[in-house]
């Protein structure tokens, strides 16, 4: 039995990894069955029975964690706020560090680009899955009670998404060169900005709460 569990993970591992490069190589359209059977050696068939379709393939690999990161309970626990002044860097940090990684993958990219720009069946699959991991992600995050975290969190990172496809079609924003270190530099900075007077707006209305680390509860400015 650990022996079959093994060649399976070693067998969905080589599917996965077929499809990312599929979609670094081609993007969205390049990618199909037959391709990814051929690229990984393996059976078509092998593919349908464990993902059922080229949907439920790509919404396994939007869920897995290597486009929106997972976190388990500890580090959570870990990188909690202790004071009201870290929270804007925890916000700006987490959602920096995840466009990075989006950047830095070009497949990941494809599928943002389908998801945001596409109409279709695929495109769909990828784009309700995103938003979960999204979602997921900005509750685990959001360390406050009251607010709307939730609608801020979406401008945020569906500005952020915008600006990451810009830079895959070399297009500038507000002439800044977004295929540039400096153009996404200056991006960034402004991204802290924003997150730093987002959390002083949050601790300054009398209805949120921000939960802090120790099992401290306080309301204060910055």
């Amino acid at each position: 039995m650990e022996k079959l569990q093994r060649n399976r993970a070693d067998t969905t591992q080589r599917i996965v990894d077929a499809l990312e490069q599929l979609l670094a190589q081609k993007g969205l359209p390049g990618v199909g069955i037959s391709a990814i059977a051929e690229k990984a050696n393996v059976s078509k068939v092998l593919i349908y029975r464990y993902f059922g379709s080229l949907e439920g393939l790509l919404e396994y690999y939007v869920k897995m964690g290597r486009i929106v990161p997972h976190y388990d309970p500890a580090w959570l626990d870990q990188i909690q706020p202790t004071s009201p002044a870290a929270l804007a860097p925890i916000w700006s940090g987490q959602a920096l560090q995840l466009f990075r990684r989006m950047r830095a993958s070009r497949a990941s990219r494809e599928l943002l680009k389908a998801a945001v720009t596409e109409k279709e069946p695929l495109a769909e699959t990828i784009s309700t899955s995103l938003d979960a991991e999204l979602t997921r992600l900005t509750q685990q995050l959001a360390f406050l009670e009251g607010g709307d975290h939730q609608a801020i969190s979406a401008v945020m990172l569906g500005a952020l998404s915008f600006l990451t496809i810009q830079a895959q079609n070399d297009r500038t924003m507000m002439g800044i060169d977004l295929r540039s270190e400096a153009g996404w530099s200056r991006i960034e900075e402004a991204v802290k900005g924003i997150y730093k007077a987002l959390a002083k707006l949050a601790l300054d209305s009398p209805s949120i709460r921000l939960t802090l680390k120790a099992d401290q509860a306080m309301v204060s400015t910055w």
